[in-house]
């Protein structure tokens, strides 16, 4: 036999209306849900309703007049666990000021959003400045990071709380590809060297470990003895960006960087938990544009393949979800391209014909390319003369 379940019908006099309130299923959010009525009529209607769906053992109807500050709470009531939280959370609050935290989901319509991301291209930026000192234009990112999180609170709305019939299109803007970059040998060098003479003692092994290892920088920092394996030369991270466990193997020069730090071999690796302004000074020291701390990641990744490494292998040490997220990084430079090229170039036997002959001699002709392409400067055209 099903529990009877209670529906209420009151009058509420601080909103002179009529509500209905009930509990809802186990399982299903909001644990109560309340409705007001300008009549006493329509609101013991839609509790006869509720009451008949609930003996069904069937939900009440979701609220199609959700706002977009109520959709916000219920999404971070589901997403508690997810690491993006606190950005989650920063564009929630920007698009609910940009679009009213009062304004019904069903009433933000493709125009709306269209004008939004209008705005937006028209903003620059509080941070960023150009070379005479002008705010820079918001980037593509910026744009398309909160646009991301409310198309895909519409997909929740619609396929996942039955709010929403249809929503509408959230188009984002074309990002660039992602950045790569790379330090050659002496750049390198000189880096490792302003990090040594740094007045943090620790900056330099944390460098080190990014170079050699691709790893992030929270991922660094969060480092535990715990999770380092010495004896098996690996670094174990269980709170990862794609929020996978993964290990990851130590080059000699990680091993020996860790080896040499003092203190006891428990908890936390760095007490100091930025590294920012030594980074900063280090880096200017080393006397290398633009060049960040998430591009040690890039120049690991980047020296990987370039010395022959494995794309599925590198994608399973820098943690990628999926091996497409790696592919940026199957490129080579041009040097190290051509390299291979002639590395893997194999030997053809001269194929003998007559083409463009005068019929005193043969032409010993293996291939035609293109007149500009590399392959075919190389290529010496042999008359053979009998």
């Amino acid at each position: 036999m099903k529990p009877k379940r209670l529906v209420v019908v009151r009058f509420r006099q601080d909103r002179n209306k009529w509500e209905v309130d009930h509990a809802n299923p186990p399982g299903v959010w909001p644990a109560r849900s309340r409705k007001l009525f300008e009549t006493e009529a329509e609101a013991t209607e839609y509790a006869a309703k509720v009451a008949k769906r609930l003996e069904a053992g069937t939900p009440a109807a979701q609220d199609p007049n959700m706002t977009l500050a109520a959709a916000f709470e219920r999404y971070f009531r589901l997403k508690v666990r997810k690491r993006s939280l606190a950005k989650d959370r920063r564009h929630a609050e920007h698009l609910k000021a940009a679009f009213g935290q009062h304004t019904r989901l069903k009433d933000l319509t493709a125009a709306r959003i269209s004008a939004y991301r209008e705005r937006r291209l028209a903003a620059t930026s509080l941070r960023l400045k150009d070379a005479e000192g002008n705010p820079m234009p918001l980037s593509a990112a910026s744009i398309n990071r909160p646009l991301q999180l409310l198309r895909h609170l519409l997909h929740l709305a619609r396929d996942e709380w039955g709010v929403l019939d249809a929503i509408p299109r959230v188009k984002l803007e074309k990002e660039p590809e992602g950045r790569v970059k790379w330090l050659e040998p002496d750049d390198e060098a000189r880096l490792l060297a302003a990090c040594a003479d740094s007045g943090n003692s620790h900056l330099l092994p944390i460098v080190t470990i990014a170079l050699e290892t691709g790893m992030r920088y929270g991922e660094i920092l969060g480092m535990t003895w715990e999770r380092v394996d010495m004896s098996r030369g690996v670094i174990r991270l269980e709170l990862t960006k794609s929020g996978r466990r993964r290990e990851v193997p130590m080059r000699q020069a990680v091993y020996d960087a860790l080896a040499k730090l003092p203190g006891e071999r428990q908890g936390h690796i760095w007490p100091e938990q930025s590294i920012r302004t030594a980074w900063e000074t280090a880096v200017e020291r080393a006397k290398l544009d633009d060049w960040h701390f998430h591009d040690c990641r890039h120049h690991f990744a980047s020296w990987f393949m370039m010395r022959g490494g494995n794309l599925l292998a590198l994608s399973k040490i820098l943690g990628h979800a999926k091996v497409s997220m790696t592919e940026k990084y199957a490129h080579l430079a041009p040097d190290h391209l051509r390299a291979e090229i002639a590395r893997t170039e194999r030997a053809v036997e001269p194929v003998v014909g007559t083409k463009g002959t005068t019929g005193d001699e043969d032409t010993a002709q293996v291939l035609d390319f293109p007149r500009h392409s590399p392959v075919a400067q190389s290529v010496e055209r042999v008359t053979v003369n009998h």
